[in-house]
């Protein structure tokens, strides 16, 4: 499935492609810096749902527009000025949330057992992938307020 980690300005996200039970279908990127420059990063079991809801976050997280289906996804998303959203199988957004990291997906304990370590978000991924069947590398990086 999927580790995404957020610490420090910098969200980071293996790129394991999930297939179910199968092996996996090559890789794919699962964090996006949007127009705004929100850094976003979304999990699903659905193939295409976590696309879907990226989309759907993009234009304005209508909660009367939202994407066909259930929201099977957990979903982190990290505002210009550093204000962290979270969503949980629903559309309905938590937050501003505060705290020093966020990590959501199958491998998500590990990542933040890593930051609680003092890792940054990337090396926060690299242990999950090496702890989470349903994780895998190479990691991809995005740095708030980068272009």
């Amino acid at each position: 499935m999927t580790t995404i980690a957020f610490r420090d300005g910098v969200m980071a996200a293996d790129t394991r492609a999930y297939t179910g039970g199968r092996p996996p279908i090559g890789r794919k990127v699962k964090i996006q810096r949007l127009d705004d420059g929100t850094l976003i990063g979304c999990s699903s079991t659905t193939p295409g749902q976590g696309e879907a809801v990226i989309r759907w976050f993009a234009a304005g997280a209508d909660p009367h527009n939202t994407p066909p289906g259930e929201a099977k996804t957990t979903l982190l998303a990290v505002k210009p000025n550093g204000e962290v959203f979270f969503a949980s199988d629903s559309y309905n957004l938590s937050g501003p949330l505060s705290g020093d990291y966020f990590a959501i997906g199958s491998g998500d304990s590990y990542a933040l057992g890593a930051m609680a370590m003092g890792a940054s978000a990337e090396r926060a991924v690299e242990v999950a992938c090496g702890l989470d069947v349903w994780s895998e590398g190479p990691i991809t990086t995005l740095v708030l307020g980068a272009a």
